[in-house]
């Protein structure tokens, strides 16, 4: 649980938050928020969800002690505690998971993450492009011949001369 720590004996909330100590004894240490500046006592040995600042919900586990503690030099590259990814206390080289993009150390062999192989084989070759398809061309059409009767308005003018005459005559005669 992260757990506010002040001066032994303040009783006043509004008095300044002073850390007790950079290690304590139970396997925690005292960070200052980096958002707020609130300092805060998280645990060392594990990654608890509870380990967020107070104040501003900033998550501590991923903050770095402006001062490490004794022995951190000594460390192997698996340490108690270290931030996510490949970076702990000191940033190695790392290389992104080419599946979830999580930092890991170079010689990974799979993913901290996901599990998925740091070096996955080539991706096949793409496959050939579509063969293009024919090219139609549309010949316009040809215009039209002309037609072997004769004109209109000499039709009309030919059956007008017959049909006129027969028709008075048609009507004279009966």
């Amino acid at each position: 649980m992260t757990d506010v720590v002040d001066e032994p004996g303040s009783l006043d909330p509004t008095a300044p938050l002073e850390p007790v100590g950079l290690v304590e004894p139970t396997g925690t240490i005292v960070i200052p928020c980096p958002e707020c500046g609130t300092p805060s006592a998280i645990h060392t040995d594990q990654r608890l969800a509870t380990d967020f600042c107070p104040t501003c919900d900033y998550p501590l586990f991923w903050a770095r002690p402006s001062v490490a503690p004794a022995g951190v030099e000594g460390r192997a590259e698996d340490a108690l505690r270290r931030a996510p990814g490949a970076s702990g206390t000191a940033t190695p080289a790392t290389l992104a998971c080419p599946v979830c993009n999580e930092l890991n150390l170079p010689n990974a062999a799979v993913c901290v993450r996901c599990g998925a192989d740091m070096n996955p084989p080539p991706p096949p070759p793409p496959p050939p492009p579509p063969a293009p398809q024919p090219v139609i061309i549309v010949q316009p059409p040809p215009p039209p011949e002309p037609c072997g009767h004769p004109r209109t308005w000499v039709v009309v003018l030919v059956t007008a001369w017959i049909v006129v005459p027969l028709t008075l005559l048609v009507v004279w005669l009966f």
